[in-house]
């Protein structure tokens, strides 16, 4: 059974969980070729109040991100929900589980070879829907837009040019082609802006956009200012600005 068109699940999904794995090989918590970094993030809503912190402890083996696990908390302290996501059968398209706690929304993908499998739920009260997408060039989701943009940071910081990936939106049930492009950090020295936006401008008009600023010597992620993958108190979209916090 196809999964529903929920646009504002589009807004929601799209962008609010893509960019939470550290860019540089933590040099901390290692075992052989194993290493392990934790850091956070916090969110805040457009009233510049806290809405939400994220939680991050980042695996990786031999340098490459192998699992990335996300927990969120309300301005309480109080555990809301959880991501937990897996590289290491591709690295742009991690099979991934994502759960809101609150309202029992989940989402998620497990690749399985030249298909991904996806699946997903608006609310508790609904049944979890499912199908399976064929695994495309250019497709990212989840966490893995992060490290396309880690992985290709050189490119993009160089160039004026418009890239374009496939993005992969388990509760809408398909993918949508959506454009980077470099935006003027010069204010701000040693950084690299990006913007992330739908390629069509139809969709522009109801899809989320997003600015990231990256570290350009160390590729860390250093703001994200956009729609959250958590939806306000009444299950609609929210937009955030997060900045992050790691270790020395």
């Amino acid at each position: 059974m196809p999964l529903p068109k929920m646009t504002k699940y589009l807004n929601a999904a799209t962008f609010g969980m893509l960019l939470l794995a550290d860019a540089v090989l933590p040099t901390w918590a290692t075992t052989s070729n194993r290493q392990e970094e934790v850091f956070q993030g916090v969110a805040r809503d457009e009233r510049g109040e806290i809405a939400y912190t994220e939680e991050h402890r980042m695996i990786y083996q031999d340098g490459r991100p192998q699992r990335n696990e996300t927990r969120y908390r309300d301005a309480q302290g109080q555990e809301i929900a959880v991501l937990n996501s897996n590289f290491t059968t591709h690295p742009y398209v991690p099979s991934y589980s994502f759960e809101d706690r609150r309202f029992g929304r989940q989402d998620g993908t497990f690749v399985d070879g030249a298909w991904v499998k996806i699946y997903g739920r608006a609310d508790q009260n609904a049944p979890v829907q499912q199908e399976r997408v064929r695994l495309e060039e250019n497709m990212v989701t989840g966490q893995g837009l992060h490290l396309y943009l880690r992985d290709h940071m050189e490119q993009l910081s160089k160039s004026d040019d418009i890239q374009q990936v496939r993005f992969l939106v388990p509760l809408e049930g398909r993918d949508f082609m959506f454009r980077i492009r470099r935006l003027d950090t010069a204010s701000e020295p040693g950084t690299v802006g990006l913007n992330i936006e739908a390629d069509s401008w139809l969709l522009r008009l109801v899809a989320p956009k997003l600015e990231v600023r990256y570290d350009r010597e160390t590729r860390r992620l250093l703001s994200y200012r956009g729609a959250s993958n958590l939806l306000n108190a009444d299950q609609d979209v929210q937009n955030v600005t997060i900045t992050y916090r790691y270790p020395n």
